[in-house]
């Protein structure tokens, strides 16, 4: 065969792998065109009650000294009383939590020829305290070990989750509901979850405002109401693909 020849034959062979990969190309193997999915979107809140089981007290002692070093010491010995107290009182270790420690600067009689500084020493603790009944006891005990502020106390649940998966169950429920309704007013019907997500969560939570009064009698124990029941709440949204 002339080179001629030879030109020829691998122009032809050339074509057909050419017509071949097209085919291919346009078979099964090829992205084919669909319609986008028709969708519904739809959000729903849930609500869920439930009792709380512990009780979350801050309390702080605050110490004055012209000496700074002085003032942060014994501000360390008070507070240390406070907590020896929460122990007798029933609070485990494990209950307890520093918030904050500070030592700050303070004029007093401002203005006055008798003005000088004083250093303020402070900590604030957190007890929790998984009795109910003693949450009254346990402060009064740890204002008469020197504890001289009390920020309120907060109600809460020792496991928010247990509540936040029956919230998250029944705003799902809800949104089903809700997707169902619209489907039927729009002459279709909910086929299956394209997606679905938490948008926003609630943690069931409560505080009762607990001003210090003074001093604490031996023989009165502080009132504590506990609310009934504390609510969780949570939204969730869901995209449901229709037929």
């Amino acid at each position: 065969m002339n080179r001629r020849g030879v030109v020829i034959t691998a122009v032809a062979v050339a074509a057909l792998v050419i017509g071949f990969t097209a085919r291919a190309m346009a078979g099964d193997g090829a992205p084919t065109s669909q319609k986008p999915a028709r969708t519904i979107t739809v959000t729903s809140t849930a609500t869920v009650k439930a009792a709380p089981d512990e009780a979350v007290v801050d309390l702080g002692v605050s110490t004055e000294s012209p000496d700074s070093a002085q003032a942060f010491a014994q501000n360390a010995t008070d507070m240390q009383a406070v907590l020896d107290a929460l122990k007798a009182a029933g609070v485990a270790e494990k209950d307890l939590r520093t918030l904050n420690v500070s030592l700050d600067q303070k004029v007093v009689d401002r203005g006055k020829p008798g003005e000088h500084t004083v250093f303020v020493a402070s900590n604030r603790i957190e007890a929790t305290v998984h009795d109910l009944s003693a949450v009254g006891s346990v402060i009064d005990a740890a204002v008469r070990a020197g504890a001289d502020s009390v920020d309120g106390v907060r109600f809460q649940l020792a496991d928010p989750n247990v509540v936040r998966t029956d919230a998250l169950a029944s705003a799902v429920r809800g949104a089903r509901e809700k997707a169902d309704a619209l489907a039927e007013a729009a002459g279709t019907q909910v086929v299956r979850v394209v997606t679905i997500q938490e948008d926003n969560y609630r943690l069931p939570m409560a505080r009762a405002a607990l001003p210090f009064a003074g001093a604490v009698s031996e023989q009165v124990t502080t009132p504590i109401v506990p609310p009934d029941s504390l609510e969780a709440s949570v939204t969730v949204s869901v995209v449901w693909e229709i037929s």
